[in-house]
């Protein structure tokens, strides 16, 4: 989706990223019962959306960490 991450949208951003790995979760479960000829190859491509999520949501928090320190 390319969203540019700024001061006012990080946590934002990081919510809805969580939101949807606990999806392709559920999205991964779901297959796994159900079962398919194409089990495996959902299962995988749900995973690699998972880890790209996943460091989207590292770089987030890195970005957090960097602009939204306190000043005095």
């Amino acid at each position: 989706m390319n969203t540019k991450i700024t001061k006012s949208n990080v946590k934002a951003a990081m919510r809805d990223d969580a939101a949807h790995i606990s999806y392709l979760k559920r999205d991964i479960l779901d297959d796994q019962k159900k079962g398919g000829k194409y089990k495996d190859i959902n299962q995988t491509s749900d995973e690699k959306h998972i880890s790209k999520l996943a460091g989207d949501i590292k770089h987030d928090k890195s970005f957090l960490s960097k602009h939204m320190h306190k000043t005095k």
